[in-house]
């Protein structure tokens, strides 16, 4: 049997439920809501919202109970669909002008030009075939009044816990994953992957930050816990 309350009004506070039951409350239909964003991870309150069209991602987040105590707020993973097709137009925008700038060197004598070749191949094609993500950067600790990220209908917020580890990925012996210390430098992440190779450009390598922005890497450079090396291959051979 199907019994509809009225919750505004006083006297439905007198209802008692008993035995099994199922209770289903509707959703206040809204000429302004503008669709669902989800919220997951170390938020106080994770799920599905249902979004105003002038609704903010901090707005969102104090809606939800603001983030647990084990949130990490620099590891924070936004994620837009609309974003996604973008960036696979600039991934094999870049892949193809790696793969035309490696033409001119494949013939070349230079010594380790086969192997560079190679790299940048391999790296064009990893381009080609990666998952895109859509993932936008976002500072969940600190609203921007000034720039305020404005939420769309299928946007996704994940909020991680702090994490233990750095990553090091490319021109490397072994890609590895390196246990954190806040004491570690650019070195001792090295020396945990057995060092750079030889076609290694120490000079260009970057730190990918866990929210998904990137700064260049020297020994002073500090490191955060979920953080990303990336050694590139030298590529002074090509012209892109």
């Amino acid at each position: 049997r199907i019994t509809r309350i009225n919750l505004t009004k006083s006297d439905a506070s007198e209802i008692r439920l008993s035995d099994r039951y199922s209770l289903n409350v509707s959703s206040l239909i809204n000429e302004v809501a503008t669709g669902l964003v989800t919220l997951a991870g170390e938020v106080q309150r994770p799920g599905d919202y249902l979004i105003a069209r002038d609704e903010t991602l901090h707005d969102l987040l104090k809606r939800a109970g603001g983030l647990t105590e084990v949130a990490y707020p620099l590891g924070a993973v936004f994620t837009r669909e609309s974003l996604k097709d973008s960036q696979r137009e600039s991934n094999a925008l870049l892949a193809d002008q790696l793969e035309q700038a490696v033409l001119q060197v494949a013939q070349s004598d230079v010594a380790d030009a086969g192997e560079q070749v190679k790299a940048v191949l391999g790296y064009a094609q990893q381009l080609r075939v990666q998952e895109v993500t859509g993932r936008l950067s976002v500072n969940v600790a600190l609203a921007d009044v000034s720039a305020p990220v404005y939420l769309q209908a299928g946007d996704v917020l994940t909020i991680p816990k702090r994490p233990a580890h750095v990553s090091v990925i490319g021109s490397v012996q072994k890609d590895t994953v390196a246990s954190y210390s806040a004491d570690k430098r650019l070195n001792a992440y090295l020396g945990a992957a057995g060092g750079a190779n030889r076609i290694a450009d120490l000079k260009r390598t970057y730190i990918l930050l866990p929210n998904g922005e990137s700064t260049a890497a020297d020994e002073e450079s500090i490191i955060p816990p979920g953080a990303v090396i990336v050694v590139l291959p030298k590529t002074e051979l090509l012209t892109v």
